[in-house]
This record gives structure tokens, C-alpha cells and sequence, in this order.
């Protein structure tokens, strides 16, 4: 009676392993893909910030530039001076 028991003990932990492997099987595939996608994304951050670090100095050098050239209406009109009377 002792091996009945075995047998049908063995045959239910192999239909469980069964059943387990075949509902776990998709992680094992989707795993690898997700790690390529973040691999992606995190270099198109990379990518993205260093080009948006780069176009802000642009633009401050141009802000820079800017203030420091006197407008063609400041250099058109002279300054008004008083004269003493």
C-alpha cells in the first residue's frame, strides 16, 4: 500500500511541476526583452540629456551675447545731455 502512495505522490509533484513550468515559461522569455528595453531607454536618456545640456549653453552664450551688444536704436540715438543755461 506504501508504494501506492509513492507512485501517486511522485505523479502529482511531476503534473505540478508541469503545470508550473508551463505558466512561468512566458517571465523567462519576457525578462531578457525587458532588460534590452531599459538598456534602450536608459541610453536614450543619456543621449537626450547630454543634447539638452549642450542646447542651454547655446542659448546662454546667445543670452550672454546679446546683453552685451548695444541695440542699433542705442547706438542711432545719442544720449540726451542737460546743458546749464
Amino acid at each position: 500500500m506504501a508504494t501506492i502512495a509513492k507512485v501517486l505522490k511522485a505523479g502529482i509533484a511531476r503534473t505540478i511541476r508541469k503545470e508550473a513550468k508551463g505558466s512561468t515559461q512566458g517571465i523567462g522569455e519576457t525578462n531578457p526583452n525587458l532588460r534590452r528595453l531599459v538598456a534602450d531607454l536608459r541610453r536614450r536618456v543619456f543621449v537626450l540629456e547630454r543634447e539638452n545640456k549642450r542646447l542651454m549653453a547655446t542659448i546662454r552664450k546667445f543670452q550672454v551675447e546679446s546683453a552685451r551688444k548695444p541695440n542699433a536704436k542705442e547706438i542711432a540715438k545719442p544720449d540726451s545731455v542737460e546743458r546749464d543755461s
